[in-house]
């Protein structure tokens, strides 16, 4: 496969994720897998890079990227199991009641 492909199936990609998080801002767990979509998807794009133009730098930031995504999602769904298990619930509009 030619870089521009995979570039621009990138690029859907993160178009149909943005699109996503405008139309489902409603359920949190759809949102956080978009949020980690979105990241996956930007590390696509960097290891491109990485490969097709011996950037090598883009690897640390690869690294941290996918650490950053998965830390991000334990403690996300983490979060989502606790609250469910308190409220029944896990819409965006109840979690408006955690406003002090």
């Amino acid at each position: 496969m030619n870089p521009i492909t995979i570039t621009s199936t990138a690029i859907i990609i993160i178009s149909i994720s943005i699109l996503s998080i405008i139309t489902n801002y409603q359920n949190i767990v759809k949102l956080l897998l978009t949020i980690e979509l979105l990241l996956l998807t930007i590390s696509l794009l960097l290891s491109i890079q990485t490969y097709f133009l011996y950037f090598t730098l883009n690897n640390i930031i690869i690294i941290q990227i996918l650490t950053i995504a998965a830390a991000e999602t334990a403690t996300g769904l983490s979060i989502i199991t606790a609250y469910y298990r308190t409220r029944g619930t896990i819409s965006i509009k109840s979690l408006n009641l955690l406003r002090g």
